[in-house]
C-alpha cells in the first residue's frame, strides 16, 4: 500500500487494515448492487466466498445490525444500522437538511402529515416524516418504500428522474397496461409542477381512506431531482384547495432549494 502524506508534509506510515472486514464487505457490496433481498447461495456465489464463510460473516453482520434476515423466507437484506448509516450520509447534504426542516415546519403549520422521500434506484423510500401516532391510523416508518405507479409521490419521481431511469423502471416494474398512463401522468405532473392524488396508496392494493396526497419535487439549482416532499391531506371537495396548498409548498421549497443550507 502506498504511503500517504501527513498534514505537515511528512510521509506517513502505510495504514494497516483488517483484511477480514474487507473480505466480509464483499457481501455488503453484493446486497447493494442487487437492490433486493438475497439467499445465502446467491450471496456466496456473487461474492466469491464459500457458503460456510459467507454464513459466518452474515451472522456477525446480523448481530451488528448491518444485515437482517427474514425469518419467514430466510433471505438477507440491509439491516437497521445500514439504514441509519445511509440516513446519516444523506444528512450531510445541505439540500436534504433543508428539506427535513421544511417537513417539520410545514407539518406543524398545517397539522398535516408530511413525508420526505428519495430515490434508491428501485423505488421511492421515505427518509423523514412529520407525523405522530395520533395523526393517522397507521405510521409511515422511515425506510418504507412507496408504490411508484399508484401514488402522487411516485408520479413526481417519474416526472423528474432522468429519462433512462424512468424507462428502465417502466420496462422492469410497471404493471401491464399502465405504461401509457404512467407516461401521461408524468407529463402532466411536470407541466403543473406537482402531483395530486385523491387517495393514498399504502401498498399496491391497500389505501388510506379519507386522505389525498400532494407531492412536490425538491430540485437542485441545476434542476436535478433531489427528493420529493408529500403532504397527506384530508380529501378536499374544493378543487382549488390542493392547488393552493401545492403552490404554498412550491414557493417555500423553491426558496431553500436555490439556497441550500
Amino acid at each position: 500500500m502506498a504511503a500517504e502524506e501527513s498534514g505537515g508534509g511528512q510521509q506517513a506510515l502505510p495504514r494497516k487494515g483488517i483484511q477480514s472486514i474487507e473480505t466480509g464487505a464483499r457481501l455488503l457490496d453484493v446486497l447493494i448492487e442487487s437492490r433486493q433481498p438475497m439467499r445465502l447461495r446467491e450471496l456466496s456465489r456473487l461474492s466469491g466466498l464459500s457458503p460456510s464463510k459467507s454464513r459466518m460473516y452474515l451472522v456477525s453482520f446480523i448481530r451488528t445490525g448491518l444485515i437482517a434476515q427474514d425469518e419467514a423466507t430466510g433471505v438477507y437484506q440491509p439491516g437497521p444500522k445500514a439504514l441509519r448509516l445511509g440516513l446519516v450520509a444523506l444528512g450531510q447534504s445541505g439540500m436534504i437538511s433543508s428539506a427535513r426542516e421544511f417537513v417539520y415546519s410545514f407539518g406543524r403549520e398545517t397539522g398535516y402529515p408530511v413525508l420526505l422521500s428519495v430515490w434508491d434506484d428501485v423505488s421511492p423510500v421515505i427518509i423523514e416524516s412529520s407525523e405522530n401516532r395520533d395523526t393517522l391510523p397507521i405510521v409511515f416508518r422511515i425506510g418504507t418504500r412507496t408504490p411508484l405507479w399508484t401514488t402522487a409521490t411516485g408520479e413526481v419521481f417519474l416526472a423528474y428522474l432522468p429519462v433512462g431511469t424512468v424507462e428502465t423502471a417502466i420496462a422492469n416494474d410497471c404493471p401491464p397496461g399502465l405504461e401509457k398512463k404512467a407516461r401521461e401522468n408524468a407529463q402532466q405532473t411536470r407541466r403543473r409542477g406537482y402531483a395530486y392524488a385523491d387517495s393514498v396508496h399504502i401498498t399496491s392494493t391497500a389505501t388510506l381512506s379519507g386522505y389525498g396526497a400532494i407531492a412536490v419535487p425538491v430540485l437542485s439549482p441545476e434542476g436535478r431531482l433531489e427528493s420529493v416532499i408529500t403532504a397527506l391531506v384530508p380529501t378536499l371537495p374544493d378543487s382549488e384547495a390542493p392547488r393552493d396548498l401545492a403552490n404554498r409548498m412550491l414557493e417555500r421549497i423553491a426558496h431553500f432549494s436555490q439556497n441550500p443550507g
